[in-house]
């Protein structure tokens, strides 16, 4: 986001958040490597927003071969919303939850490209399994992640941006078990 387009860290209940207004962004100086066909991302996150807002991003707007995106209301309102791409197309799952009712939630988005379409992509709010993948897609995705920069807060650090707060985010190269959420 450079220097003068950071989000602000607010303390809130004497935890800190990360708090973007729609053009703000983070975006990792070296690509982010995760090394398998498996990741999962927890994070607990408060907002309010009805646009479409990319939350966390592995790639340049999703266009990358073997990346990911996390988004709010992307294919339906008020759902947080896990996509998978590889060079042959995408897999796109969304919650069965609300999200932007301005309460925090705990989401955890998992994939894993090893299933080949049975359970490959999960999604779990507030404890509770809220999206699963049953059903075999056109474009099953498999291999390794890409080697690609991490975005938060935007798509590609440059459109559909978040308006919210994050906090305690935790990226995984396995699929967390139910104890884990």
């Amino acid at each position: 986001g450079g220097s003068s387009n950071l989000p602000t860290f607010t303390l809130e209940g004497g935890e800190y958040a990360v708090t973007f207004n729609g053009s703000q962004s983070l975006k990792t100086n070296a690509n982010f490597l995760v090394g398998t066909d498996k990741v999962s991302l927890s994070f607990w996150m408060k907002t309010s927003q009805t646009a479409t807002a990319a939350v966390i991003e592995l790639g340049t707007n999703t266009t990358s071969n073997n990346s990911f995106i996390c988004s709010i209301n992307d294919t339906l309102a008020n759902r947080v919303s896990i996509t998978d791409h590889n060079s042959s197309g995408f897999n796109i799952g969304n919650s069965a939850i609300n999200i932007n009712d301005n309460n925090w939630h705990h989401v955890v988005l998992m994939i894993n490209r090893s299933l080949v379409g049975n359970q490959q992509n999960k999604i779990y709010v507030d404890g509770i399994l809220s999206y699963v993948q049953n059903t075999t897609y056109q474009s099953d995705l498999n291999g390794n992640f890409g080697n690609y920069p991490l975005f938060i807060g935007q798509r590609g650090g440059s459109i559909y941006g978040f308006n919210g707060q994050m906090k305690f985010l935790k990226i995984f190269n396995y699929p967390l078990s139910t104890t884990e959420i």
